[in-house]
């Protein structure tokens, strides 16, 4: 199920667009509705969301206006147009922008079924043979978390987003909502526990493992260590050689 975004200004139209469309038998589930571009992308600086389906002309910020942000900044969400304009301008300037494709209004039930079902016919091809298992999602931050792992004392979220070829904003956004933990918070963890099985180690110095974990300076790693377990390095590392025999 592909999430869906609505967005128009008009709010009989939205109401009707998100309330009597049979979108969960096209595959598409509807998460959320907004009244203007600049609600788009507060949405989806928080949350995850496949396709945009957006009216050209709104107050605040225009369809266009969003088409070439999302173009920019979330080049993998795709973006149909929905506007009463039909101009050939329109459908020009959307192509520029990567859009999908163009419904006109008034929306005829068969012209929309028409649009979503190639939508994602096209959606579904792009989806490799083996994150099926798995399912898209779980393939992608599997491999963001891989990478965090990999690289503990370096881990970024502009690098991983390189790994999944996902902007940074969607990445962030799609990891809390599949993982229900930020990524900042995720590779803190990933430290924490790395620490721990560093300092079991005796061939491992407190500082050198303060600077294996990305911190410059080994008392913040102490103050991070004691924040997040509620002991000590030192201390950690003196109850655990006590308890080897």
């Amino acid at each position: 199920m592909y999430r869906l975004l609505v967005a128009d200004d008009e709010k009989k139209l939205l109401s009707g667009l998100c309330d009597f469309y049979p979108w969960k038998e096209l595959g598409f589930q509807i998460v959320a509705r907004a009244e203007n571009g600049q609600e788009v992308l507060e949405y989806l600086s928080r949350n995850p969301v496949d396709v945009v389906f957006t009216d050209i002309s709104m107050p605040v910020m225009s369809g266009m206006e969003l088409a070439e942000i999302l173009y920019r900044e979330y080049p993998e969400v795709k973006v149909v147009f929905l506007s009463g304009y039909a101009d050939f301008k329109y459908a020009q300037q959307a192509l520029k922008f990567g859009v999908s494709d163009y419904v006109l209004k008034p929306v005829k039930t068969d012209v929309l079924w028409k649009t979503f079902t190639e939508l994602k016919q096209k959606m579904d091809k792009k989806v490799k043979p083996e994150a099926e298992e798995k399912g898209y999602y779980g393939n992608i931050i599997n491999a963001v978390e891989n990478y965090v792992k990999g690289n503990a004392g370096k881990a970024n979220l502009d690098e991983a987003a390189l790994v999944v070829n996902l902007s940074a904003g969607y990445l962030s956004a799609l990891f809390k909502k599949e993982t229900g933990i930020n990524f900042s918070d995720y590779v803190l963890k990933v430290k924490m526990e790395k620490a721990k099985e560093l300092l079991v180690r005796p061939e491992y110095k407190t500082y050198e493992i303060s600077e294996r974990l990305g911190y410059e300076n080994p008392k913040n790693f102490s103050r991070a260590f004691k924040a997040y377990w509620g002991i000590s390095p030192r201390d950690f590392r003196t109850n655990t050689e006590k308890e080897i025999p």
